[in-house]
């Protein structure tokens, strides 16, 4: 069978920016050849701003310079999506039009009903088994919350908390107060309580929040997908864990899979996944190192 080409797909996040290089393998499945992130803050104090600032376009455009390189020595197309950090923006071109050039393909601003509809997919496309899925993707700006049926998606919302946002609306101690922590539940809470959904045990979770609180919760010393795929942790681990993180310095945060510029971040990202979980009734969270980008590599 001949081999399919290489794709490379793109996801400019508010907090992250990702790259993923695959192919179709022919039975539904991906080769990878290369799956990575970097966290450049590109909608670090647009909620407050309402801009993108020059400082953090340098650092995206950046990144995307060295993952265009990547694409190129593998001859792969690219596609390039951006979400929520770049939605809220009064300038976006400011940052569409230099990376466009850089990447040599128009980025793609897409919705936040889309950005749902992929994540979901992202996790549903790997899930042969079917039946109902519920699954949450938390990023900088925005939450995606979907559920669905095998493929289908049935319901998705993508509400506009996220860990990056709401660390900047509400934490201003180090660490943070036990008021700010309330602070950002009861946000999450009132943003989550416009979806009501129906109870289910277990919930899928997406993006660097999750992945990094599975990765601290295995207690790894170096990031391994394969062992943070699939993992699984109950609410109470999760629930311990964000005391734990909450209790401590940005700098005592710090460990081989928690990186200094998650580190300010991941209280309100954790805060908002129990959060979600309640919403949805689950006492599970089966961690997912996929995303948007999964979706998006054309299967053929």
């Amino acid at each position: 069978m001949q081999r399919q080409p290489w794709q490379a797909v793109i996801d400019v996040g508010t907090n992250t920016a990702l790259l993923l290089l695959a192919r179709p393998t022919g039975d539904g499945g991906l080769e990878v050849a290369d799956d990575r992130a970097t966290i450049t803050r590109l909608g670090e104090g647009v909620a407050k701003t309402g801009e993108l600032s020059s400082a953090a376009i340098e650092r995206t455009v950046a990144a995307l310079r060295s993952y265009r390189e990547a694409a190129d020595a593998c001859g792969a197309t690219i596609r390039a999506v951006t979400t929520e950090g770049v939605r809220l923006a009064r300038n976006p071109e400011a940052f569409l039009g230099p990376a466009s050039a850089a990447l040599g393909v128009p980025v793609e601003v897409i919705s936040g009903d889309e950005e749902a509809r992929l994540s979901y997919l992202s996790v549903a496309y790997e899930t042969p088994e079917g039946g109902p899925l519920r699954v949450v993707d938390i990023g900088g700006a925005s939450t995606e919350v979907v559920v669905g049926e095998g493929t289908q998606v049935l319901a998705a919302v993508s509400h506009r908390i996220g860990s990056v946002r709401l660390t900047e609306r509400f934490i201003t101690g180090d660490p943070p107060t036990p008021e700010a922590i309330a602070a950002i539940e009861a946000a999450a809470r009132e943003a989550l309580a416009s979806q009501p959904l129906p109870p289910h045990p277990t919930l899928h979770g997406l993006a660097g929040t999750v992945t990094t609180a599975a990765a601290i919760l295995l207690d790894l010393q170096v990031y391994d997908r394969d062992r943070v795929d699939r993992s699984v942790h109950s609410r109470a681990a999760i629930l311990e864990l964000r005391d734990r993180l909450a209790a401590q310095t940005i700098e005592e945060r710090i460990s081989p899979v928690l990186e200094r510029k998650r580190a300010d971040v991941i209280v309100a990202g954790v805060t908002i996944l129990l959060a979600v979980m309640d919403q949805c009734g689950a006492d599970t969270l089966v961690v997912r190192d996929r995303g948007l980008r999964y979706a998006l590599v054309e299967r053929g």
